[in-house]
């Protein structure tokens, strides 16, 4: 096994990692550990603790439940190299969601222990990882503080948008999500009651539609626009 400084030149093709500090991706290039994945085999598991940052730089992945691969429609060719994983980073929860290799494939892998470690030292690196999230969703990813000063409205769309854009084509955009998905978010604080009422709001304004305990996005774009809020709040 060995770290990631033998696909710099690959990685550079990649308009993210091209536009870090160059100090920060020497970091990550000598934390990531290579790992060579064969069909089927998963990277992480829905319910498992954040496990850190992985780069795709050969091959082909996926995301989703075992139940969303048998509905999913055909997801968009990643071409390598691709980031994924950061959403934990910043919601500091479980996995929503299996990741497993859909070829033979290789990863760089970056664990969770060193990236805390690294920001720990380096905290104006976040920033960095929320310009990959970020891109994902559409909008700039306000701090958790702004966040949580939102109206309810903007904060249950952001929490939307993050668990169903922050996978990216690797999941084909997730576009059905869980009461308890939503309402994990430290940044959401709405008892249940409150959280349905938001979300009833949405289901009449046409962005989602709610079952009992479902949530499907139906228009992503209005969705970007309640939760533009945020953005105005961060400028002022």
């Amino acid at each position: 096994m060995t770290n990631g400084t033998g696909w710099r030149s690959r990685l550079l093709g990649e308009y993210w990692f091209a536009n870090l500090p160059a100090d920060l991706q020497d970091a990550l290039l000598a934390a990531a550990r290579q790992r060579r994945v064969t069909p089927g085999k998963l990277l992480f598991a829905k319910g498992d603790a954040p496990c850190g940052l992985y780069a795709l730089v050969e091959g082909a992945v996926r995301m989703g439940t075992a139940e969303e691969q048998r509905r999913a429609a055909p997801t968009e060719v990643v071409r390598p190299p691709y980031w994924f994983g950061e959403v934990s980073l910043f919601d500091g929860l479980p996995r929503l969601l299996d990741a497993y290799s859909m070829q033979q494939s290789i990863f760089l892998h970056i664990s969770q222990p060193v990236i805390d470690a690294l920001l720990a030292q380096h905290p104006e690196y976040k920033s960095a990882f929320a310009a990959l999230l970020s891109h994902k969703i559409g909008l700039s990813l306000p701090n958790r503080q702004t966040l949580q000063g939102l109206p309810d409205r903007a904060r249950v769309a952001w929490r939307i948008l993050l668990l169903g854009e922050g996978y990216g084509v690797l999941s084909n955009a997730r576009r059905v999500l869980t009461l308890d998905d939503i309402q994990a978010g430290v940044s959401v604080g709405l008892s249940r009651q409150a959280l349905v009422e938001v979300l009833q709001d949405l289901q009449r304004r046409k962005i989602i539609r709610l079952d009992p305990d479902l949530i499907e996005v139906l228009d992503v774009d209005k969705l970007r626009k309640v939760a533009q809020v945020a953005q105005a709040r961060t400028s002022a």
